[in-house]
């Protein structure tokens, strides 16, 4: 609404007359294209979302490009394709360490529930020193981990909590993830 009056705002390169006031509202919208990821509701059906063209732009030079193709191809895994999963936890074992990037991936990795995953991602727990740079990265390997069957992950981090190198603060990291995957326990 333009400055309170009530009145539809002209949209930008409108006529001043009739057809300007009918603005957007009288626009009638041309038919969805007949392709088998649009739903007959209109909706984008991921699971059936060609996945070629998103693999290219994921591998693109332009980060917000590569950026959105990973987090289409995150939710495609969440929403059955595991083909997607696979590419994005290949992707990141090849990503040099730039943490921002490497978050991104970790982040579209929720809710892929295969072993080879958590694996990868407990490996990284080791790999990845802690400091100050890479506090957000291991945090949200964590935060990764805890959204995986308890199944999958608490033997690993029962491990973990065995291994020498660990500050006191990560072990306790490690115990607050038990401890939502074993919403009864008590640490006390």
């Amino acid at each position: 609404m333009a400055g309170g009056s009530g009145r539809a705002t002209r949209l930008r390169g409108a006529g001043r007359g009739a057809g300007a006031r009918r603005g957007a509202s009288s626009t009638k919208l041309p038919p969805l294209p007949k392709v088998p990821w649009i739903t007959e509701e209109g909706y984008l059906d991921l699971a059936r979302l060609p996945i070629d063209s998103l693999l290219r732009q994921a591998l693109s030079d332009d980060a917000h490009e590569a950026e959105a193709a990973w987090r289409t191809l995150g939710s495609m895994q969440r929403s059955g394709r595991r083909e997607a999963g696979l590419f994005l936890l290949g992707l990141l074992a090849c990503l040099p360490d730039e943490w921002q990037q490497r978050i991104v991936v970790v982040e579209c990795l929720k809710g892929f529930r295969e072993p080879g995953c958590v694996a990868y991602l407990l490996g990284e727990l080791k790999r990845v020193k802690g400091s100050n740079t890479t506090r957000r990265y291991l945090n949200t390997v964590l935060e990764t981990l805890a959204s995986l069957p308890r199944e999958l992950v608490q033997d690993g981090l029962w491990e973990l909590l065995d291994e020498p190198g660990f500050s006191p603060r990560m072990r306790a990291k490690f115990r607050a993830v038990l401890a939502e995957l074993w919403d009864w326990y008590d640490w006390d």
